[in-house]
């Protein structure tokens, strides 16, 4: 414990630039020197004795280096920085409940910029100081999520289709069921550019309400791919497409509704996201389910995300031994998963193309967020399907050029 708070002490004193530490240290001694001249006490506060307590949040700190030593890491031996972090926000959250935080609970302002006066030790400058300077030696050391080409998404979608025909013409339904799940999960995270999370908001009701619309439709004659091509509401209504109807917070958006997405029926790779979008519905219903979440058991229960990741890294391993769309050395279970390789392949695919940044941010609906700087964003999260028509310039278009 004493080498803990040894090591806070260290951490908090390295929080600053060590030019800011000195140019405080210089001022300070020529402050000293000149009240010495004119034998002047120095105008500076006394260094001590500090009143018994824990003000600071030495003790915060000391679980969070302890945590670090004993906790077993993923990438490497020690838990990392960002995830000792969440100690703080734990701790906070602990404070707020508590008698004397719950009496702390007024604000200046309204919203997400309200101003709050608090005690809590884990929100004063010294502790803001130790994890600042814990940060800085600790370092950290990541694996991002890599994207894929997209003919390997659609070889893999191939795979699982193969797959689960087979396990159906054998009598193995509810296998089949989950291959199924499965790869309609990918191919929505992929086309809409979701993350592997907000895969699981996809709604049945929304899905079998809307799936009609747009299944017959025609591109336009003479039709150019160009990201600043403008559609008029009549020709949107045309267009192929399907869309997809996700339930719940979204996007940091307000309210809990539905939000639906307008999606290009078959990418121009050969991304068919209407047929497995179909295929989820149908087997959804012969589960007996109408409603709920679309990517959950027979029983309704909402689907496990380890579970989806893990077939998602299994057939991924055969699109590496079978193709070379995945280099032989790369690891995949350490390079892919659900959460980010699909979106980051979509995203990949779009920049590739020549759409910038802008219309990526648009595709995930990022930019009304941005244009709010900081504030809540002032609008409902339910988009009726008039209004998904209407975006549909960005999100058809964005997931007909994959």
């Amino acid at each position: 414990m004493l080498a803990c708070i040894r090591r806070a002490n260290l951490d908090a004193m390295a929080g600053k630039s060590p030019l800011t530490i000195r140019g405080h240290l210089v001022e300070t001694i020529a402050v000293l020197r000149n009240a010495e001249r004119i034998n002047k006490t120095p105008s500076y506060h006394p260094r001590g004795p500090f009143p018994l307590g824990d003000p600071v949040g030495m003790g915060l700190a000391i679980d969070m280096l302890t945590k670090s030593v004993v906790a077993k890491g993923r990438l490497v031996n020690y838990v990392q920085f960002s995830t000792i972090r969440k100690l703080r926000a734990t701790y906070t959250k602990n404070w707020e409940s508590s008698p004397s935080g719950v009496l702390e609970g007024a604000s200046f302002a309204k919203g997400v910029g309200r101003v709050r006066p608090t005690s809590c030790p884990s929100q004063s400058e010294w502790f803001s100081q130790f994890q600042r300077g814990m940060e800085y030696r600790m370092g950290s050391q990541s694996e991002p999520n890599r994207g894929l080409l997209m003919g390997a998404i659609v070889y893999w979608l191939s795979l699982v289709m193969m797959d689960a025909e087979e396990a159906e013409e054998s009598g193995f339904h509810a296998d089949a069921n989950e291959l199924w799940k499965v790869g309609a999960y990918v191919c929505i995270l992929t086309a809409a550019s979701l993350r592997g999370h907000e895969g699981f908001f996809v709604d049945l009701t929304g899905l079998r309400e809307h799936l009609s619309a747009g299944r017959f439709g025609v591109i336009p004659a003479g039709f150019v791919i160009d990201k600043d091509s403008l559609f008029t509401e009549e020709i949107c209504k045309d267009l192929p497409h399907v869309t997809v109807a996700m339930l719940g917070h979204f996007k940091g958006e307000t309210g809990v509704d539905q939000h639906l997405i307008s999606l290009a029926n078959e990418s121009v790779s050969g991304l068919k996201t209407r047929w497995w979008i179909e295929k989820l519905v149908s087997v959804c219903e012969a589960e007996g389910r109408v409603h709920g979440p679309a990517f959950a058991s027979a029983h309704g229960i909402l689907a496990s995300s380890a579970d989806y990741n893990a077939l998602f890294r299994k057939y991924l391993g055969q699109v590496q031994d079978e193709t070379d769309f995945i280099p032989g050395e790369t690891d995949v279970d350490a390079q892919y998963s659900t959460f980010r390789t699909p979106r980051k392949s979509s995203t990949t695919r779009l920049e590739r193309a020549g759409f910038g940044d802008e219309f990526v941010d648009r595709m995930n609906r990022w930019r009304s967020q941005e244009g709010a700087k900081g504030r809540a964003v002032k609008r409902r999260m339910n988009a009726h399907y008039a209004e998904a028509v209407l975006l549909m310039p960005t999100t058809w278009l964005g997931s007909y050029v994959l």
